[in-house]
């Protein structure tokens, strides 16, 4: 009997989803209906990943996992059980959900409350402003955005040097140094946080397109299991077991600039384009990191250590080409992450995780002689080329690389 409930849920689920884009729909909710109705798109025994796609398959296990929230429902689970009926089975079988961690939990002062600042981003849809204002903090150069919540600091102008071609570890892309004119500008004290980010999709109600060029992947895809985000039946949300303040992840760059749109009171759904952006410039990034001296890393040239940055410290972890392999096989909530207020990679401006824990893209479209170029040299320089296809830059090495990615003039 208790299967047979189950049954009718996921089949009005799936059937409802096949229906509504074919025009078609079910009975009301309250009244049951013939699971073995021959009108039926999908009946319990027929294959579900012969009638449906990876991305529609996708968003069948968030609508399933609205219908069962007490169940951790992802992609996975359709494949491996790819009828109504073993998926029935296997929904009444799995264990209940572990509740996602609140942001005041000690799971979010990783490593210690002694080396975490405050969390300051705004979690929760209840009185968004959707006008962008920065409202100062107590430290005179420091504000607090509107939007987000997060912290930002208002950098001087400079003359700063970028690049690095003294240091033997330098690569040919870092070079040549050279000095370029910035004006001053804001630049936020931390990463984007999961939680954070899952609040602006809820605000912004992206399109499946558009959702599957910010932040999700294909089934197929083996990192797919760390995809951090899960549609819920309030919307959005960080995934169970996963600490709301970790960085948000496997973020492309359209997906970063349309979060950096949105949070300074833009059109978000411009995110292709680098003609209007708040991501910062390799140039303005790299000062951010290091400041006005050229140094390796952001708190001097002295040797990283786990006490400085969150990076892979082992190097039997990596195969023949540097690769880690090893981290997908990781549970989610394993990976080696730090929230984005612990006090690591700290830059001699205050702002957190320039070196480490994970990659921070940039407004530039990466080229490896770039630098080469006299466009490199001019007052706020960047790499304006947008032609289709065209790769971005990011900075700052991650959890996944080793701590010589994370020099502040390392770039890819």
């Amino acid at each position: 009997e208790v299967l047979g409930k189950v049954m009718q849920k996921v089949s009005r689920v799936l059937n409802e989803r096949v229906s509504q884009e074919q025009g078609g729909g079910l009975p009301d909710d309250d009244e049951p209906f013939d699971l073995d109705d021959p009108g039926l798109p999908l009946r319990p025994r027929d294959n579900i990943l012969l009638r449906r796609d990876s991305r529609c398959i996708m968003f069948d296990s968030f609508a399933l996992g609205r219908q069962f929230p007490e169940v951790d429902i992802d992609p996975r689970l359709v494949f491996d059980n790819p009828t109504i009926e073993q998926l029935s089975q296997a929904i009444l079988e799995a264990p209940k959900a572990q509740r996602t961690r609140s942001v005041e939990s000690a799971s979010t002062k990783e490593p210690g409350a002694a080396n975490s600042a405050p969390f300051t981003q705004l979690t929760d849809v209840a009185g968004a402003e959707a006008r962008c204002e920065y409202h100062a903090q107590e430290a005179a150069d420091l504000f607090r955005r509107s939007t987000d919540g997060v912290q930002s600091r208002l950098l001087p102008a400079c003359r700063a040097q970028i690049g690095d071609d003294t240091f033997a570890s330098s690569r040919e892309n870092e070079g040549p140094s050279h000095y370029v004119e910035l004006s001053s500008f804001l630049m936020d004290v931390e990463p984007v946080s999961i939680a954070a980010y899952a609040r602006f999709l809820n605000l912004t109600t992206p399109t499946q397109e558009e959702l599957f060029d910010w932040c999700l992947l294909p089934v197929d895809d083996p990192r797919c299991c760390h995809v951090p985000l899960i549609e819920g039946p309030e919307g959005w949300q960080v995934k169970p077991g996963v600490p709301p303040n970790w960085p948000m992840i496997l973020v492309s760059w359209w997906g970063a600039n349309a979060y950096s749109l949105w949070a300074h009171g833009e059109d978000c759904h411009s995110y292709k384009s680098t003609a209007k952006s708040f991501l910062p410039t390799e140039a303005q990034w790299e000062y951010a990191a290091r400041g006005p001296e050229t140094k390796q890393f952001p708190w001097g040239d002295e040797e990283a250590t786990p006490e400085l940055l969150n990076v892979n410290w082992d190097a039997t972890a990596y195969d023949s080409k540097g690769n880690v392999a090893a981290h997908v096989a990781a549970p989610l909530e394993e990976l080696p992450l730090c929230g984005v207020n612990t006090l690591l990679g700290m830059s001699p401006f205050g702002l957190r995780g320039m070196a480490g824990n994970v990659w921070q893209w940039c407004r530039d479209t990466y080229h490896t002689n770039f630098y080469m170029s006299s466009e490199a040299t001019q007052p706020d320089a960047w790499n304006c080329e947008e032609e289709e296809g065209t790769l971005k830059s990011e900075r700052g090495g991650s959890w996944v690389g080793p701590a010589s990615l994370a020099r502040s003039s390392y770039r890819r």
